[in-house]
Order: C-alpha cells, then sequence, then structure tokens
C-alpha cells in the first residue's frame, strides 16, 4: 500500500458567479495545512423490532467545514479579502452589508496527490497574525456543502499555477494610531506582534424540504472585527493605556497596520477608524522585559466603514 505524504499537496481556489456553479480554479493558495471535514449524521430509526443492534441506520444530513491555513501571498490576497470581507472596489475591501451574501467559492484540494473539490464554500471568519520577524500568517475558517472526487459530475482538476512573487511578512511591518476617525494615523507602536480577526457571524441556512441531505448557503449575522497586539511595556504605552483603556469617557483609537512583501510596494493597509479598546495589562513576570498586551474591537461609527483593506500591487513596467 502506498501510503500519502503532505508533501507535494496544494490548495487552489476561485469565486464563482453563482450559488451551484462550481468553476475552474484560478487562484494558487500557500497552503501550510487544513482540517476540511465532511460530517455525515447518520439517524437510527429507532424501531422496538431491532434485536441486538440497531437494524439500519439512513443518511440525513451531511455538512463541509474546517479551516486552512496559509502564508499570505500577493498571488491569493485579493480573492481572501473579497470572499471574506463581501464587497469590493477596485483594490479596497470592506464589510458587506446586512442581509447581502457574501461570495461563494470552488476550492480543490490535493491530499497527497488524492484531489477533492468542494463547492459553494463560504469563508466564515479569517486571523491575519502579523509578528515581527515573522511571515504574516492568515487562517481561514470556511464551510461548503459538498466534497466531490475525480469523476464526479462538478468535480474540478488542478490547474498549472505557480507563485512568482515573495510572501508578505513583518520585517518592515508599522502599525499606526491616532485619535478616533483620524484618516492617517502617524503615531508608531512597536508591537512584537498583532492579531486582527474578521469573523462573518455565519448563521446555519435551516434544513428544507428543498435542500435535502445538504446545507443550503448560509447567511451573515452580526459582524466582528477585533485586534490583539503584544507591545513591550514603557511610558508612553502606560499613557496609551490611560487614554484609551482607563479614562472613565475612553475615546476611540484609529489603527493602521501595515505589511510589506521583499519589494514594498507590495503590502497592504488594514485600517480601522473606531477601535474601542477592551483589555489592556502590564505586569511583571520576572527580571525581564514588561510586556503588555491589548485587545480592541472595531465600531460602526456613523457613515465609517469599521475595517477597510487595501491591496497595494506593483505596477507593471
Amino acid at each position: 500500500m502506498a501510503y500519502r505524504v503532505g508533501a507535494g499537496s496544494a490548495c487552489q481556489a476561485a469565486k464563482q458567479n453563482a450559488w451551484g456553479t462550481p468553476v475552474v480554479p484560478d487562484t494558487l493558495i500557500n497552503m501550510t495545512g487544513e482540517s476540511i471535514n465532511v460530517t455525515v449524521e447518520k439517524g437510527d430509526e429507532g424501531n422496538l423490532l431491532a434485536s441486538k443492534t440497531a437494524n439500519q441506520r439512513d443518511t440525513m444530513s451531511m455538512t463541509v467545514a474546517g479551516s486552512l491555513n496559509t502564508v499570505l501571498r500577493p498571488e491569493f490576497a485579493d480573492w481572501l479579502f473579497e470572499c471574506a470581507l463581501g464587497i469590493k472596489s477596485g483594490n479596497v475591501y470592506t464589510l458587506a452589508n446586512p442581509n447581502a451574501e457574501l461570495p461563494v467559492s470552488t476550492i480543490v484540494l490535493s491530499r497527497g496527490g488524492i484531489v477533492k473539490t468542494y463547492p459553494d464554500v463560504t469563508i466564515k471568519s479569517i486571523k491575519i497574525s502579523a509578528a515581527a520577524q515573522d511571515y504574516v500568517k492568515v487562517d481561514i475558517d470556511l464551510v461548503g456543502v459538498d466534497e466531490l472526487s475525480a469523476g464526479d459530475d462538478g468535480a474540478k482538476t488542478l490547474q498549472t499555477i505557480s507563485f512568482t512573487l515573495p510572501s508578505y511578512r513583518c520585517t518592515q511591518a508599522t502599525l499606526l494610531y491616532g485619535a478616533g476617525g483620524a484618516a492617517s494615523p502617524s503615531q508608531t507602536l512597536c508591537v512584537e506582534s498583532c492579531d486582527i480577526t474578521i469573523d462573518n457571524g455565519m448563521e446555519d441556512a435551516p434544513a428544507t424540504y428543498c435542500t435535502g441531505i445538504k446545507s443550503g448557503r448560509p447567511v451573515m449575522g452580526l459582524r466582528s472585527v477585533t485586534v490583539d497586539f503584544s507591545i513591550p511595556y514603557s511610558e508612553s504605552i502606560d499613557t496609551f493605556r490611560k487614554t484609551y483603556y482607563l479614562a472613565e469617557e475612553s475615546p476611540c483609537v484609529a489603527l493602521k497596520l501595515v505589511f510589506t512583501t521583499s519589494d514594498t510596494e507590495e503590502n497592504i493597509e488594514i485600517y480601522l477608524p473606531y477601535v474601542n479598546i477592551t483589555s489592556a495589562d502590564g505586569n511583571v513576570g520576572g527580571t525581564g522585559i514588561i510586556d503588555s498586551s491589548f485587545s480592541g474591537e472595531a465600531l460602526t461609527v456613523g457613515s465609517a466603514e469599521p475595517v477597510t483593506i487595501t491591496v497595494n500591487h506593483k505596477e507593471e513596467e
């Protein structure tokens, strides 16, 4: 028996034009791990005629869910943010409005050469992890409706796609802050790491006669955008804590995270104009440098977008 190994596995994706219409993948995902699983619920009718064990089990429902772990690269950043946030305007991405539908995608995954197709995939949440002197990593939680194998109707094959641009990393990253609503925050936070989580608050579609054993299209509930960062404790950070966390009427803070590839023209800006700091600490844990941790939640204030992500690509010569 030829056992399969993770080396050589691949993941590709493409945004679909419509629900229920799988498409050929056109985007390579820099996958480092995955946990996409199919869960099949099998029911027992529970009649009293059973003898020593249940005498029958029937498939009642099937769900597809899991995650992709990635190192972020320019080649799939646009697909990721459009499908996770919902609105694309040029190279700028913002959250879709309530009662709108998020884009759905086809994901084709090779596990050691065994290829599976997952159509109608919706992104539930993403977590962007940007640590100093490290690559930018993204965990993508998703939900789908089916798993197709080679030869099944709608199944797709992997395409010949390769990466040509370097990955995003945090060797020249910045986290800037200013007063809430500031269009161009200019004060620097020398953080050790920053995590931004965008949760679409997905609600599972109810089972109906029309869906059969498969799930319907999930819908967005109340969405949340949270930020967490750690930073060495100092007098200026204590002032930041007192101003934006401890004050009785704590003002919101504007945050802008920028990270790049080795070519600084390839960069991503994540702008949160109104962040309410929800926790802050700075405790002594030993003789070394004191670390401080902050958490915050992006708010919708007036007509301002709670989060705006801009993907800047190098202009072709």
